[in-house]
């Protein structure tokens, strides 16, 4: 599953993009032709009629700016699919740099691996320890928080891995998506008036696009918040400071919030490129 974060619309099914490609030439690219000289006429229009009613003259640079934007336009729909493309190559290049420091592999694995303070005076965590041991009702009290702990770890972690494979499959389908109709927004940019709707457009597929990227940070970062800790330098048996069971319920709460935060992937990916949600 993690290792379609690394692929792009070309190769995470290749069936699905030839089709894209294929019938988005055939069908979008010739419907986006003719939408983009309505696009020309409104930009000539806005050239004309306000030199019009000033009484000044038109001049052919006026002409063959709004004539340089129809061309502009006509390239990025012909491109359209490609655009996409490149969008994806980007997000999966961050994943690649992401993997350098460690992979998702690691962050499950990190999440798992307690982390132990121990005591400055290893006579007194001995003294301690063979309290703990004379004392039946603590043991096991700390034994049971502890495999409390690494079990809820673990149903968060399998809820998030579901999850993300669904997220993932979304992602992919509205890329695919958006790529084949992405030759229709891409004339808008034939007109000043109308040029933010591809504007938008490329945003969002950024947004879909960088999607994988937020949800690595968000297992990375559950790993650290979520990572079980055992104080040994003050009272033996002590998780995290707080009592063992206060440190279980933790757990829970962090689990919650990191099963809400992967759906909460693509609304943070959208604030990161100014898309609303």
């Amino acid at each position: 599953m993690f290792f379609s974060f690394t692929q792009n619309i070309t190769d995470y099914n290749p069936a699905a993009f030839d089709w894209v490609l294929k019938t988005s030439y055939e069908v979008m690219l010739p419907v986006a032709f003719y939408l983009s000289l309505f696009f020309f006429m409104m930009e000539v229009i806005n050239v004309v009629v306000p030199k019009s009613q000033a009484g000044e003259s038109l001049v052919f640079k006026d002409i063959s700016f709004a004539f340089m934007r129809w061309l502009i336009s006509l390239a990025l729909s012909t491109i359209g699919v490609v655009l996409f493309v490149f969008i994806v190559s980007i997000s999966t290049g961050a994943i690649n740099l992401f993997n350098k420091s460690g992979t998702l592999t690691d962050a499950l694995l990190n999440s798992f691996i307690p982390q132990i303070k121990l005591p400055d005076n290893p006579l007194s965590a001995l003294g301690q320890l063979f309290g703990l041991l004379t004392n039946p009702g603590d043991l096991i009290s700390t034994a049971v928080t502890g495999v409390l702990m690494y079990v809820i770890c673990l149903i968060a972690q399998l809820v998030a891995a579901l999850s993300v494979a669904v997220i993932i499959y979304l992602r992919f389908f509205q890329l695919y998506l958006m790529a084949f109709l992405s030759p229709i927004p891409m004339v808008s940019f034939a007109s000043r008036e109308f040029d933010s709707i591809g504007k938008n457009y490329l945003k969002h597929g950024f947004a879909y696009a960088f999607q994988t990227v937020v949800i690595m940070a968000v297992m990375w970062l559950f790993s650290f918040f979520a990572k079980p800790t055992i104080d040994l330098s003050g009272t033996l048996g002590i998780v995290t400071g707080l009592s063992a069971w206060g440190a279980a319920m933790g757990s829970v709460v962090y689990a919650i919030a990191y099963v809400v935060l992967i759906w909460q992937t693509l609304s943070v990916s959208k604030r990161l490129f100014g898309v609303g949600v």
